[in-house]
């Protein structure tokens, strides 16, 4: 019986088999593959040994790496022999029949890395690596409604996980389970809970304090999230022809030069203030010609390359400031973006547009209650007719402690 070897690729007809290409030393040639007849790179994918045992034909994944593959190959073929010579064998490979965990997410996250940002494929990555470490299972089918709460447990008691970074990882897992095709093993009740926190917004006193250490470059870069609402990716590849000053809009665009899309695939044009846009020309007047460019990043580091510190440094200059760096993080310039703008009168949907958000459910928890003066005597007005119920109680004015 031969046992041969191929790789499961893709190709404009969608997935197929392949035969590998094997070298002159007979070891498969990493990557290499007959189509059509045709040699050809397909780093993707994964090997798979096949054989006819009995009269049945046998698929079996042997994972991505073709040293591991030929091993297995060469080891199956060994069994294969002596199965035929009347010898019983010890741990034999697994058929096909049953599809192991470690098989299932390596071809999982290699689409993962071939569809999805780079941050999405970390993040996969690192919550199937700790669902590998709490199940004992070998095999996909093996695995069960004890499994996945023991995941969620695993996850709080001894990676010391938050209850939201729980919840995530362990979507993260009912993502990749649903992808293979796993029957729904748990219900509504089973899902890890968390506490909504109220949104977190920056408070003009602490941006006071955080500009007052900053070098005019994080200062620019501060006020451009606090006025644009753009996530970390989007102002790390915004470039000066994004920016119409003309119309005080900045735009979101596609960036294959880098490699980089937005969110969701979508773009979308943002209008911003006058003030934005003065101190966005300044900084561009004080930048060199090489970073002052039309298609040169708004926000660079010296070579013009993407600043991919931003979130460090912000914690840096909250320090700086005497400020807790933990309450400093960049998406909370976007939420004071949103709170900022549905507090001025600015309609849910309007917002919702403007940050990129897909449902209005994810943008009404910016709607944070103002904390202000002016909201405080309107509150006061609205229960005036309830004083006047209530002769008795004291005229006399209160001082409002505000927060």
């Amino acid at each position: 019986m031969q046992v041969n070897i191929t790789k499961r690729v893709d190709t404009p007809e969608g997935k197929r088999y392949c035969p590998v290409v094997v070298g002159s030393n007979g070891r498969i040639k990493p990557d290499s593959v007959m189509v059509d007849g045709h040699q050809e790179k397909h780093p993707e994918g994964a090997y798979y040994l096949d054989w006819t045992e009995d009269g049945k034909r046998t698929r079996v994944s042997v994972g991505s790496d073709a040293t591991a593959a030929y091993n297995c190959r060469v080891r199956k073929q060994r069994e294969l022999d002596a199965l035929a010579s009347g010898l019983v064998v010890a741990n034999p490979i697994d058929d096909d029949s049953r599809l192991r965990i470690s098989s299932a997410v390596d071809d999982f996250l290699e689409e993962i890395q071939l569809s999805r940002h780079r941050k999405t494929w970390i993040g996969y990555r690192v919550s199937l690596r700790y669902f590998q470490e709490s199940c004992g299972k070998r095999f996909l089918d093996e695995v069960e409604r004890k499994d996945l709460l023991r995941f969620a447990a695993f996850l709080r008691d001894t990676k010391k996980l938050s209850p939201r970074t729980v919840h995530n990882k362990f979507a993260d897992v009912l993502t990749f389970l649903q992808t293979q095709g796993v029957p729904k093993l748990i219900g509504k009740n089973d899902h890890p809970r968390f506490i909504e926190q109220e949104v977190s917004i920056y408070e003009e006193e602490e941006l006071s304090k955080l500009h007052a250490v900053c070098s005019s470059y994080h200062s620019t870069l501060y006020d451009f999230f606090l006025m644009s609402g753009f996530r970390e990716q989007e102002a790390m590849h915004v470039t000066w022809n994004n920016v119409r000053f003309n119309a005080n809009i900045i735009e979101m665009r596609w960036k294959p030069q880098f490699n980089w899309t937005p969110k969701a695939y979508k773009e979308r044009e943002v209008p911003v203030p006058d003030e934005l846009l003065a101190i966005l020309e300044a900084h561009r007047k004080s930048l060199p010609t090489s970073r002052a460019s039309a298609h040169s990043l708004v926000f660079s580091t010296a070579n013009n390359s993407r600043d991919k510190h931003m979130l460090r440094a912000l914690k840096r200059n909250a320090r700086k400031a005497t400020l807790n760096p933990d309450e400093f993080w960049l998406h909370k310039f976007r939420a004071t973006f949103a709170t900022t703008h549905l507090q001025a009168g600015v309609d849910l949907r309007t917002v919702m547009t403007w940050m990129g958000q897909t449902n209005l459910e994810s943008i009404i928890r910016y709607l944070k209650p103002a904390r202000n003066q002016a909201m405080i005597e309107k509150v006061n007005v609205s229960f005036a007719a309830h004083k006047r119920m209530r002769p008795h109680l004291s005229t006399e004015p209160r001082e409002i402690a505000m927060r």
